[in-house]
C-alpha cells in the first residue's frame, strides 16, 4: 500500500486565493490549490493513503469520500514533484 508523508519542515501559508508551500528538500516555494493545501493539512496527522485522505477531507466538507477522489488523485504528483510529500510503503524491505 502506498502512503504519503509530509516531510518535516514543509511550510504552508495562504497567498491571496492560493497557497504557498516551502519545501526544505528543494529550497523552493511552490503555489498550490486548495485541494493540495488541504491534503498537506491532513498529512500533519501522519502518513496516509489516498483513501484515508479522501475520508478525512470528505468528513470536513460534508461530502462522500468518492467525491474527493479525483481532486486528491490529481494532486499527488505535483506534491511529490515539489517535495511537499514523499512516498512511504508499509511493505518491509527484503532481508538480504
Amino acid at each position: 500500500m502506498v502512503r504519503y508523508l509530509r516531510p518535516e519542515g514543509v511550510l504552508v501559508e495562504t497567498v491571496g486565493h492560493l497557497w504557498a508551500a516551502f519545501t526544505p528538500v528543494s529550497g523552493e516555494t511552490s503555489l498550490l490549490n486548495d485541494e493540495s493545501a488541504a491534503i498537506l493539512e491532513v498529512l500533519l496527522e501522519g502518513p496516509a493513503d489516498t483513501d484515508e485522505v479522501c475520508r478525512r477531507l470528505a468528513a470536513d466538507n460534508d461530502l462522500l469520500p468518492a467525491e474527493m477522489a479525483a481532486a486528491v488523485a490529481a494532486s499527488w504528483q505535483q506534491l511529490v514533484d515539489v517535495g511537499a510529500v514523499r512516498l512511504v510503503s508499509d511493505t518491509p524491505a527484503p532481508r538480504l
